[in-house]
């Protein structure tokens, strides 16, 4: 088996090894990845969860088996702001690619001043400010609440909605529960169609703020008991939307799809 890692901040992870394939979902830079096989231009990679896709062979770089073990243990922070511009750590210049954006994943080593010496790979070559970032400390479940995960995915209000996406340049639904969550080291799978076994079921009458609510073939965070934050291809971006029928952002279609809440919190 080998092993590689994201070289770009945002890159496509694709049906098929094709330049026009669907994008299936995105990966972010510095993320570990087992490579599976490689076709003209395009290698097919597994995520950390197993998620697979084709990714362009010019955006991975080859790296070890124990970057990959490693990655989920040695992160410690996370980027909390919709990007954050990447520095060269030996002059303080902007460097490709740039921009790192909200939930990517790294080791730092923050020191007195006001910036995270990021390792991207096995170097420490990289900085970031640490206004834009929030460390990671073990899976959060036990701290995080219904509002704070609501608090987050407001970030978003108006972002377009982008089928694959799951950062502030786009996303769809489940892109934008999963961010959210692993934002606060929590993890569910990447479509909705596997979300729906995540967590726990609860009745209608105990929703509360933070739930997740499945319609047909889409999911929001609950805000109360009868609204909702979601990524909406009908609203053309991340909207907070009603069930209840007197309030003025009241969706019909998504009142009469409702299928169930689950809780992960």
């Amino acid at each position: 088996m080998e092993f590689g890692c994201i070289a770009s901040n945002l890159v496509d992870l694709q049906t098929k090894p094709r330049f026009d394939a669907e994008r299936a979902s995105q990966c972010f830079l510095g993320e570990p990845v087992k490579i599976l096989r490689e076709s003209a231009e395009y290698t097919q990679v597994e995520q950390i969860d197993g998620y697979t896709g084709w990714v362009r062979s010019d955006l991975l770089t080859r790296t070890d088996r124990a970057y990959f073990r490693e990655f989920s243990k040695s992160c410690n922070f996370v980027v909390a702001s919709k990007s954050a511009r990447l520095f060269d750590l030996r002059h303080g210049r902007l460097v490709e690619p740039y921009l790192l954006y909200y939930g990517t994943k790294f080791c730092g080593r923050s020191g007195p001043g006001e910036s995270v010496k990021i390792r991207l790979g096995k170097s420490f070559l990289f900085s970031v400010k640490k206004a834009h970032l929030k460390p990671i400390n073990g899976s959060g479940a036990a701290s995080v609440t219904g509002s704070d995960l609501v608090a987050e995915a407001r970030k978003f209000l108006g972002v377009p909605y982008l089928w694959g996406g799951v950062t502030s340049v786009g996303f769809d639904c489940s892109g934008l529960v999963r961010t959210v969550l692993s934002r606060f080291n929590l993890y569910v799978p990447r479509d909705t169609k596997d979300q729906v076994f995540a967590g726990e079921r609860v009745e209608r009458e105990c929703i509360k703020t933070g739930d997740l609510l499945f319609f047909k073939r889409h999911v929001g965070f609950a805000i109360g008991d009868h609204r909702l934050i979601h990524a909406s291809v009908g609203g053309n971006g991340v909207r907070i939307n009603s069930l209840k029928r007197t309030d003025p952002d009241y969706r019909e279609d998504l009142a009469r799809e409702f299928a169930q809440a689950r809780r992960i919190i």
